[in-house]
């Protein structure tokens, strides 16, 4: 497989990233507004997952347009989320393969990468981003599957919570979620920001919406009943220590990566390693960095271009040969 190209696709809650293997960021984003006015019944993908599989084979359609290839004649490496279900992955693969034509086929789960993209093999990576938030710990490279906790707190959540406290009902989601971006913060806000409407009005945000990204840290800002982000690490590095043991759990939460577009807020980082400090009192060498934005992406490029690459794919002639078998236990 070698002499082909290689298409490297995110396929997230809030929004499509893709590009060319070798490329240091994506080269194609396709939001969920954008992408709404194009599909027949909104956005297909909810939680991480795939929900209106006419609306995804639609979405790759355009994503594959948008990048001017011919899907037939790249192979596909599609990030997927910890919690991606095994129908979910036998439905996707089988849509590349029967409906694009695709040569051969990767998943390769965003955790993992946004790890690989930080040049170690050892670590916990807490992702989170509009649909998804979960935790892992990853060993020598690998995912410890048995360590996996999800939370229910997501980037929808925080938008809906500025969209409540701005009580504006003309405004649309995918609005309040770029007034979220551009003016919510951690800590307490000084003053009343102003934001600019697609229409050219302006929209006062108060302080309260302001603090949305507080509610990472305590959810019951927003009367939500679920793990906040320290206390899904802190869950996750718990069940390490019960199935393997202390010193297994000392080699990763010296690693601890913040993944995904809910830790772009200033200061976060700081913020969830004090927190996860009080809830392990007596523990020493905690450490928590944040990742590059697109990290899971970018070391999917990087995968993609490594050598070894073509050992890992799942090609359409094996596929046409033990068909929905081949996938199992191959990603």
């Amino acid at each position: 497989m070698s002499g082909q190209g290689i298409v490297v696709i995110d396929l997230g809650t809030g929004s499509v990233k893709a590009g060319l293997k070798g490329d240091s960021s994506p080269t194609c984003v396709l939001t969920a507004k954008q992408q709404k006015g194009v599909l027949n019944g909104g956005y297909p993908v909810e939680k991480g997952l795939v929900t209106n599989w006419e609306g995804a084979e639609q979405l790759l359609r355009n994503t594959f347009t948008a990048l001017g290839v011919k899907p037939e004649e790249y192979t596909i490496l599609l990030c997927q989320p910890m919690t991606n279900t095994e129908l979910n992955k036998q439905k996707i693969v089988q849509v590349l393969f029967e409906r694009f034509n695709v040569p051969a086929v990767f998943l390769a789960y965003t955790n993992v990468l946004s790890l690989y993209c930080t040049g170690k093999l050892n670590g916990v990576v807490m992702e989170s981003g509009a649909g998804v938030s979960n935790c892992v710990a990853i060993y020598q490279g690998y995912a410890m599957l048995d360590s996996v906790v999800s939370s229910d707190l997501t980037g929808n959540q925080l938008t809906a919570f500025v969209a409540q406290k701005l009580n504006h009902p003309g405004i649309d989601f995918e609005t309040v979620d770029e007034i979220k971006k551009n003016t919510c913060s951690l800590g307490p806000s000084a003053e009343v920001k102003s934001y600019t409407l697609p229409d050219g009005s302006s929209i006062a945000v108060n302080q309260d919406a302001q603090r949305a990204p507080e509610i990472l840290l305590d959810p019951t800002i927003a009367n939500l009943d679920t793990r906040s982000i320290p206390q899904t690490i802190v869950d996750c590095i718990e069940k390490v220590r019960a199935k393997h043991g202390e010193d297994r759990a000392r080699e990763l939460y010296g690693n601890i990566i913040l993944s995904g577009e809910n830790f772009l807020f200033s200061g976060i980082a700081d913020r969830v390693q004090d927190e996860i400090k009080s809830k392990m009192a007596g523990v020493s060498g905690i450490s928590v960095t944040k990742a590059a934005p697109c990290s899971a992406w970018i070391a999917g490029s990087i995968l993609a271009s490594h050598e070894t690459f073509d050992g890992l794919l799942l090609t359409k002639a094996l596929y046409e040969e033990k068909g929905i078998q081949s996938i199992e236990g191959k990603f």
